[in-house]
C-alpha cells in the first residue's frame, strides 16, 4: 500500500488498478482516469485533532470504511470478495469528493459484518452503465480489530525526566473490549501533521500481560508527545492525542547578608546582600543561570504572620552573582528568592540571616 492526498486528507491507497476488455471505456468515461482506488480514508497522523484510529479497524460502533475511485465521472459498483472468491458482494459508489489537482472523485461506504468482516478483501470488478468488466489487477486490502490506546505523562523535575504510562486495547469479535498484551508503544516527540512525517521516536516499550506500559522520556525541555500503537496482521494502529510532557528545571541560590560598612546594625543601617543562582540545564548538568532578578525580603521577628516582603532587588550576572544593597528597618528574618517567571523553571528560596536592630 501507498499513500497520497485525496481532498486534503492522507489516504491509504491500493495498488493501481488497470480495466480490461474492450468495453473498459464504458466504466472509465473521463479523460485519462488513472484507474486508482483508495480504501479506507486512514488519517495516520491526527495531530492536535485527536485520537487517529486506523480506517480499515473495525470497532463495535463502527465497521464500516471508504472506498474512493477517480478520476471518475460517472457512478460506478464496486464487486468485492473474499481472495478465495468467497463472500463476494456488491457496493456502490454514491457521493462525489472534488479534490485539489487531482479531478473528481467518486465515494462509496462499504460495511463488514462485525464479527466476521475481519481478513483479506478484493475488489475485483468495476460495472457502470449497464456494463462490468475486471480489473486486471484486483484491489486487495485487510480489515483488522481497532486498538485503543491510552497515554498519560508525570512531570518530572531534573534530573529525573517526565514517564509515559498508558494501556492498549482492542475490540474483539464478540464485541468485547480486552486487554492487547506484547503490542509495540512508541512514544513520539511531536504530534502527527496530515501531510507530513512521522515526530521523532523518544522511547520504546511493549505492553505487559495486561496491556499496560510504562516507560521513561530521555528530554531536557518540556514538550507534546503522543503514544503510536502500530498495527498487527489482525488488530489496528492507533494514535493517541497528544499530551505535554513537562521537563522542570530546578534552581539554587546562595547568599550572605551583612552590614555593608557599619560594625554595629541600627534601624536604617545600609546592608549588603549577595550570592549565586544556578539552574539545571537542559542535558542535566548545573550551571550559572544569568540575567535573573533576584529579591531581598524581610519578615518582621516581631510579627512573623504578616509574612515576607520585598525590600531589594538585582540581577545574576554571566556567572550567576548577584549583588544589592538595602538599609535595615526593623528585627528581621532576611531571606533571598528567585520568583520564576518561567512556566518550567522552579523558584527558589534560601534564608540567610536573622538580622537584630540596636
Amino acid at each position: 500500500m501507498s499513500r497520497r492526498t485525496v481532498a486534503g486528507l492522507l489516504v491509504l491507497t491500493g495498488a493501481a488498478a488497470t480495466l480490461s476488455g474492450p468495453d473498459a471505456s464504458a466504466v472509465t468515461p473521463c479523460p485519462d482516469p488513472g484507474d486508482s482506488f483508495v480504501v479506507g480514508w486512514t488519517i495516520p497522523y491526527p495531530g492536535t485533532n485527536g485520537s487517529g484510529v486506523d480506517e480499515l479497524a473495525i470497532s463495535p460502533t463502527d465497521a464500516s470504511f471508504a472506498i474512493a475511485h477517480g478520476p471518475v465521472c460517472t457512478w460506478t459498483t464496486l464487486t468485492i470478495a473474499r481472495p478465495d472468491g468467497s463472500g463476494e458482494h456488491t457496493m456502490t459508489m454514491d457521493q462525489y469528493i472534488d479534490g485539489v489537482d487531482i479531478g473528481i472523485w467518486e465515494v462509496g461506504t462499504e460495511t463488514v459484518p462485525y464479527a466476521t468482516g475481519t481478513g483479506p478483501w478484493r475488489i475485483t470488478k468495476v460495472s457502470a452503465q449497464g456494463t462490468t468488466v475486471a480489473l486486471d489487477q484486483p484491489v486487495d486490502y485487510r480489515v483488522r480489530r481497532a486498538s485503543t490506546a491510552t497515554l498519560l505523562v508525570s512531570p518530572g523535575t531534573l534530573p529525573r525526566h517526565p514517564r509515559a504510562t498508558g494501556v492498549v486495547g482492542y475490540w474483539t469479535y464478540q464485541g468485547g473490549h480486552a486487554a492487547s498484551p506484547g503490542r509495540t508503544v512508541l512514544i513520539r516527540s511531536q504530534a502527527y501533521t496530515k501531510d507530513g512525517p512521522p515526530g521523532t521516536v523518544l522511547a520504546t516499550t511493549t505492553t505487559d500481560a495486561r496491556g499496560g506500559y510504562s516507560v521513561g522520556l530521555p528530554i531536557g525541555t518540556s514538550q507534546y508527545v503522543e503514544a503510536d500503537v502500530p498495527g498487527t496482521t489482525t488488530l489496528g494502529f492507533v494514535f493517541t492525542p497528544r499530551v505535554l510532557a513537562a521537563v522542570y528545571h530546578p534552581t539554587a541560590i546562595t547568599g550572605r547578608v551583612a552590614a555593608t560598612t557599619a560594625t554595629v546594625i541600627r534601624t536604617g543601617t545600609r546592608m549588603s546582600t549577595y550570592g549565586h543562582l544556578s539552574v539545571v540545564r537542559n542535558d542535566g548538568t548545573t550551571g550559572p543561570f544569568t540575567n535573573q532578578e533576584i529579591v531581598v525580603q524581610l519578615r518582621p521577628r516581631a510579627n512573623p504572620a504578616a509574612g515576607y516582603s520585598t525590600i531589594a532587588a538585582a540581577r545574576t550576572t554571566s556567572t550567576g552573582y548577584y549583588y544589592t544593597n538595602w538599609n535595615i528597618p526593623y528585627d528581621a528574618d532576611v531571606r533571598v528568592a528567585y520568583l520564576s517567571p518561567y512556566r518550567f523553571v522552579r523558584s527558589s528560596y534560601r534564608w540567610l540571616a536573622l538580622v537584630d536592630v540596636r
